[in-house]
């Protein structure tokens, strides 16, 4: 063992007989590699050789080669480790540390819960250094020991095959469910025409919302929020970036009431006596809501995290709105030389996705659009659909990173007017469902009315070919 391994000895816990005993058990009998390896990586062995020798072993079964003394020292040698783990003759001396009665999966649960523990003083550390800090980031920091939890947690819990006896009871009862209530357990949207091709927006899904500055975006999202609240009864969580909470307040307040957002922004011109009578009625029905707004910017995706589960824990969360995507910061303290953008946003993607999976519930995260379909709006007819409406492609996502990978869903907003100020459709929005990873493609148009920055029930189109 090497002087760092002796010295980290003292506090983190390991046990090298158990170590020792697999990478034993397996180079005696290679049909344990894979009972090993479905539970255990490398790094879970605490000894550096032990990870070295382990590493050895799994990659030549992998390849079809039979792991035994000769050929693992034959394959360290060749990456020149042989004598970072004790040459030959401790290879050999592996095959010694093996008991008569093999027990690999108890030796498997003493190696694992070790590595756990390690993981979890580890994490422990960081926090303490961290905390010490005058500049300590309370929040920051309450988040980063969250994800690490989770991650050991996730680590121990990771999946492999389940039985599919232990399903079927699962999914039969999901199917009654929807069979009772004939309809889909997603969450409605409101527009009916959207809910008969998503089926609602479901649990544990990323739903990405992508549009032009100045499309609408915001607008069809607090349309849905609202939706949501106020005729299915659920509690939304809205974090908006660039707007602070008494607008989009005000804009709600607009859409509810049917009443011109000018007028209630600039007083031009005064409202009157049944704008007021409206006003009045759309405030109490949103105040009764479970609506709950954070305006918080910058916000990290770490405090982004934080404060959802706070609010699913105290407020049952249904789902949640992010105003958008591409403002979230990695990290208050990240050196942002070491990632390009795209790569943040694929970052920043990846955890939404992995919110939603841990909340259980729908994430929808509006997303900016780069310039590419208002390009294809004017230029060859092969870029646009008959309507002449561009042929938007999940490339266009601005810094797209892994977003088109890790969304459920992609919806792509589209009004024309926007682009073509003499179009027929004007007062008509499209919504391109471009990606749905459990459903079909498709364009929906709605109505929209711009004084009111409300979307309403129009009709629904089969994709153009």
């Amino acid at each position: 063992m090497s002087t760092s391994e002796e010295r980290e000895s003292r506090s983190l816990p390991f046990n090298l007989i158990a170590e020792k005993a697999i990478l034993g058990s397996m180079l005696i009998d290679n049909s344990y590699v894979n009972l090993v390896f479905s539970t255990l990586k490398s790094d879970d062995f605490y000894s550096n050789s032990h990870k070295l020798i382990s590493a050895s072993i799994s990659n030549l079964v992998e390849q079809g080669n039979k792991a035994d003394i000769v050929t693992v020292c034959d394959e360290l040698e060749k990456q020149g480790k042989l004598k970072i783990v004790g040459g030959i003759s401790y290879v050999s001396s592996l095959v010694d540390e093996v008991p008569e009665n093999i027990n690999v999966s108890e030796y498997i649960r003493i190696v694992k819960d070790n590595s756990s523990l390690r993981e979890i003083i580890r994490a422990s550390y960081e926090v303490i250094e961290n905390s010490t800090g005058s500049d300590a980031d309370v929040e920051s920091i309450l988040g980063k020991l969250h994800d690490n939890i989770i991650s050991i947690s996730s680590e121990r819990l990771k999946g492999g095959f389940v039985e599919i006896a232990s399903l079927t009871p699962i999914v039969i009862d999901k199917i009654e469910q929807i069979q009772k209530r004939g309809e889909s357990l997603g969450i409605k949207t409101g527009f009916i025409d959207l809910d008969e091709i998503t089926s609602g927006f479901h649990n544990s899904e990323l739903i990405v919302i992508a549009a032009r500055p100045s499309m609408g975006k915001t607008a069809i999202a607090l349309n849905i929020a609202l939706n949501m609240a106020l005729r299915e009864d659920k509690s939304v969580g809205f974090f908006t970036i660039e707007m602070d909470r008494t607008q989009v307040l005000m804009r709600m307040l607009a859409v509810d009431a049917k009443i011109s957002l000018k007028s209630l922004r600039s007083g031009k011109p005064r409202l009157t006596q049944e704008d007021w009578s409206k006003l009045e009625l759309s405030a109490t029905a949103i105040s009764k809501s479970r609506i709950f707004i954070d305006d918080s910017a910058p916000i990290s995706i770490i405090e982004l995290k934080t404060r959802a589960r706070r609010l699913k824990s105290e407020k049952k969360l249904d789902i949640i709105f992010v105003d958008y995507l591409q403002l979230i910061e990695l990290s208050k303290d990240m050196d942002r030389k070491n990632y390009t953008l795209a790569q943040q946003i694929g970052k920043i993607s990846a955890a939404l996705k992995s919110l939603a999976k841990e909340l259980e519930i729908p994430v929808v995260a509006l997303a900016q659009l780069n310039r590419a379909p208002e390009h294809r709006g004017t230029s060859k007819k092969k870029d646009r659909s008959e309507s002449g409406i561009p042929r938007y492609q999940l490339s266009d996502l601005r810094e797209s990173g892994n977003i088109e990978q890790d969304a459920d869903l992609i919806i792509f907003l589209h009004r024309q007017e926007q682009i073509d100020h003499d179009t027929e459709r004007k007062g008509i929005a499209d919504l391109i469902i471009a990606k749905q990873r459990n459903g079909p493609t498709g364009r929906i148009e709605l109505a929209y009315i711009s004084e009111y920055t409300k979307f309403s029930n129009y009709e629904y189109i089969v994709e153009e070919e």
